[in-house]
């Protein structure tokens, strides 16, 4: 599972340096259909989510992963083949549909393979692993670039996705005990009417911190994903290089953190819930940071704090989802907690796209600042009124 993961964040994170400046500087695209392709990707993969946590479970669950693999790494290989924004805008979605998939069912098997004594050490090992992807991702667009150009560093992620293929494949005839222990949750939980059992987890304030905290996180990253490579390029005069860099630093902070966070958590010093709220807090001061900061040192070093939050964010919210909700609504659970990223990652391009047209690309961040202080208001409410 550790390897699947690694696979598609790795062949993902390729991506996220190059593709705004591809569609704006290779297709000629708009600013505004620069928000648009990256939106689509996670727009698909949120309607994706949440029908995976209504349909998923049954024998052909890691059938059904390894066509999503083949899915998910062919299409970046037919990004630099079209000119067409349109087509390109098809493929992403195609390839968000399959990510959608790969990073629900790799989360809840992973989970559903260690004992609840291991869980969280479990699921900090496998976010770790997410980790090294995101951490891959940059270190070879970092190298590809300079020696194969933007266009053909797509390639490379097509190659990261192909590792996951080969792993799925391998897997297939090895977990099916985990298979099987998937099948008989979900088929516990068709005994409970689907609209009860989602009143039940939206009515969990512990998953409302962990979905609040990584929704707020997530439009933050949506911003950065899609205007940071260009807000670096056009006022700090970044190379396409440096701006792998830049990510590069960004996943190094990430990978530290994870690979801390089991740590932190069973030091018992600070609960997963204040936790949540300290980094929201700071991923707010850093976003407002990096429309201020005019020196490039200053900003690539607030960058890597900002990475450093996500490495925090997202396994302390899958901890409070596989500690705080029962196991027949898990895989719900996680599906509507992933599709919470998504539609962050989706909404945030669109939502700021005229604030660029209007007042300039700094100020996108200034847009993610404020949503990450009402969601401190928010997470400090729900935390006053959690159950003991």
């Amino acid at each position: 599972m550790c390897v699947m993961g690694f696979s598609y964040i790795a062949s993902f994170s390729v991506l996220s340096p190059i593709l705004s400046i591809y569609v704006k500087d290779v297709i000629k695209a708009s600013v505004e259909m620069v928000g648009l392709v990256t939106a689509m990707f996670f727009i698909t993969s949120s309607l994706a989510k949440i029908s995976l946590g209504v349909f998923a479970g049954g024998k052909k669950t890691i059938t059904f992963l390894l066509l999503a693999f083949v899915i998910f790494s062919i299409c970046p290989a037919l990004y630099p083949l079209t000119d067409n924004i349109i087509m390109l805008i098809i493929l992403r979605s195609v390839q968000g549909f399959a990510y959608a998939f790969i990073g629900t069912a790799s989360l809840i098997l992973a989970v559903l393979a260690i004992s609840s004594a291991e869980r969280d050490k479990g699921v900090g090992t496998y976010t770790a692993s997410l980790s090294l992807g995101f951490l891959a991702g940059p270190a070879i667009t970092t190298f590809s670039i300079p020696l194969f150009g933007v266009s053909n560093t797509f390639y490379f992620a097509s190659l990261m996705g192909f590792v996951g293929v080969f792993a799925a494949f391998f897997l297939n005839r090895k977990i099916s005990s985990i298979e099987k222990d998937w099948q008989i949750i979900s088929v516990s939980a068709d005994r409970e009417p689907f609209n009860r059992k989602i009143s039940a987890i939206m009515r969990n304030r512990i998953f409302g911190v962990a979905f609040v905290g990584n929704f707020a996180f997530f439009v933050l990253f949506g911003v950065i994903l899609a205007y940071a490579p260009l807000y670096a390029k056009e006022k700090l005069y970044f190379s396409d290089g440096l701006i792998s860099v830049l990510f590069l630093l960004y996943y190094i902070a990430t990978t530290v953190t994870r690979l801390s966070i089991g740590k932190i958590v069973r030091s018992e010093k600070v609960s997963k819930s204040a936790l949540m709220i300290i980094s929201t807090v700071f991923a707010g001061l850093f976003s407002f940071a990096l429309a201020i900061f005019t020196d490039n040192f200053a900003f690539a070093g607030v960058f890597a704090l900002i990475g450093a939050i996500q490495g925090v964010v997202f396994p302390v919210g899958s901890m409070l989802i596989a500690e705080y909700i029962q196991p027949s609504r898990n895989v719900l659970a996680n599906s509507i907690y992933m599709m919470g990223i998504d539609v962050g990652q989706g909404i945030a391009p669109l939502i700021t796209a005229g604030v660029i047209v209007q007042y300039g690309l700094e100020y996108t961040f200034t847009v993610s600042t404020a949503i990450s202080a009402a969601a401190t208001l928010l997470l400090i409410w729900l935390n006053m009124h959690k159950p003991p």
